[in-house]
């Protein structure tokens, strides 16, 4: 097959495309799949972060709580206590991320709330 028969076969195939995608309400749009694919990665980066500052306080306190207990020659308080605290520490870094990420996003909404009332004034517009 020669060249130019084989790119006449390609737009050919090309615009019976386009035309089937208009029939069924899909574009090609190169940017908005590159906005989505940036949006996907951005959450993925927010769970991966979340879950490695959870896992890691919990450690963290854990380890800290062993390294306590040998010291001192007591049996597992300080481990579950700190334990405890290093949990409750994931926690609170979740919630101040989920903070941040959910002002991150209303910026980029304009300031709006599902309510439709400003964030910072609680006003309609």
């Amino acid at each position: 097959m020669d060249p130019e028969t084989r790119e006449n076969k390609k737009s050919s195939f090309d615009k019976r495309l386009a035309e089937a995608r208009a029939k069924i309400g899909k574009h090609d749009d190169a940017d908005g799949q590159q906005n989505k694919d940036a949006d996907d990665g951005q959450s993925l980066s927010h769970g991966y972060r979340m879950g490695l500052e959870f896992v890691s306080a919990v450690a963290v306190g854990a380890f800290i709580g062993y390294w306590l207990d040998r010291w001192f020659g007591t049996s597992p308080i300080f481990l579950i206590g700190m334990f405890l605290i290093g949990t409750l520490t994931g926690f609170r870094n979740l919630m101040r991320l989920l903070e941040s990420t959910n002002d991150e996003t209303d910026d980029k909404a304009g300031g709006k709330t599902d309510d439709g009332l400003d964030d910072k004034t609680g006003e309609n517009e």
